[in-house]
């Protein structure tokens, strides 16, 4: 899984960097963390993932990044039929873990991939005068954080996990988010201990 997910978000950068520029203001760029166990690639050794988020941007995001790595994803009506099936509940709190892991297992999957992304407002305002006249100018930007792992459906133990956040607020949250999954699931995954590097700017490269 390592070499086809660090091959994958190369793929992503270009349109990164273009979006980031679009979507937070000037300097802002994304603050990222993330460790891993031993990783395998999909394209050698298949492994079938669910996506589970709160955010549909976010879990599109690492939808994609997975199938371009080769890795089968289950569909999300597939798990919708497999709660209705079960007459499983879900409450939207930490303790739906368990049952989603359970929903992973019967729908064939090796991996549950979790993602959570939190944004929170901030308004502010002012006033200026000019030749013309003055006016007020009210405007609101946003904090956004990502966190996701993939968990072991079998044993429940966290595969990798990956974090990411800007250090300001930013204009576009939505394609914030997109961006800090990226960052996300790239630094969780990148293979510090053979050599990699990581940058918050560029993304994950072996030296030559």
């Amino acid at each position: 899984m390592k070499d086809s997910l660090v091959r994958a978000y190369s793929l992503f950068l270009c349109l990164s960097v273009i979006q980031i520029v679009g979507c937070a203001s000037t300097g802002v760029y994304p603050i990222s963390t993330g460790s891993h166990t031993k990783l395998n690639d999909c394209t050698k050794s298949p492994k079938r993932v669910v996506v589970w988020g709160n955010h549909p941007g976010m879990v599109n995001t690492i939808i994609e990044i997975f199938q371009r790595a080769k890795c089968p994803v289950v569909e999300r009506a597939r798990l919708q039929m497999i709660l209705k099936e079960q007459e499983i509940r879900l409450t939207h709190t930490p303790e739906d873990e368990a049952d989603l892991l359970r929903i992973g297992k019967l729908a064939g999957a090796d991996h549950m991939i979790f993602a959570e992304a939190v944004t929170t407002s901030v308004i502010s305002s002012g006033t200026f005068v000019n030749a013309y006249g003055g006016a007020s100018r009210t405007d609101t930007a946003y904090h956004v954080s990502v966190s996701i792992r993939s968990v072991d459906v079998e044993t429940g133990e966290i595969q990798w996990s990956g974090s990411a956040h800007y250090d300001a607020a930013i204009s576009n949250p939505e394609g914030g988010i997109v961006y800090l999954t990226r960052s996300a699931v790239a630094r969780a995954t990148c293979p510090l201990e053979e050599g990699h590097q990581w940058s918050d700017s560029s993304g994950c490269s072996k030296p030559k």
